[in-house]
């Protein structure tokens, strides 16, 4: 598998990871915690793996920019297309409240908008103007 192939499977699991974790956020809500002069919102118990995950892609968001995010080719942003469609799915089979709903667009944004962009800007860098 060449480089362009490994990014395609890297914007997957990206997407996938980010989605499902948010989705653990959406679902698990904020868990507050008051020590009498402050407040804070803490990951409720069994939502755990959802904000690790989230975090892990978080971090992995500047190397896949290096790697898929290209003005050369934007065909490896195909495989985030793919992962936000799979976690469109997961956000949606989780539930349709306001917040599931809102995140789904999100994700729906991005599965369309990332290599629509990159595509435009791909072609307009190369002078054949879209």
């Amino acid at each position: 598998m060449n480089s362009k192939g490994w990014g395609v499977l890297y914007g997957l699991c990206f997407a996938v990871a980010l989605g499902w974790g948010a989705t653990g956020f959406v679902e698990g809500g904020c868990d507050w915690h008051y020590d009498g002069q402050r407040s804070a919102c803490g990951v409720p118990d069994g939502y755990g793996w959802h904000a690790a995950v989230f975090i892990i892609a978080a971090l992995s968001f500047p190397p896949l920019c290096w790697t898929v995010i290209r003005t050369d080719d934007w065909r490896p942003s195909l495989g985030i297309s793919v992962g936000a469609a799979v976690a469109l799915a997961i956000t949606l089979s989780t539930g349709i409240t306001r917040g599931f709903l809102i995140l789904a667009a999100v994700e729906a944004a991005i599965a369309m908008g990332v290599p629509l962009i990159l595509r435009r800007v791909g072609a307009g860098r190369r002078g054949r103007g879209g």
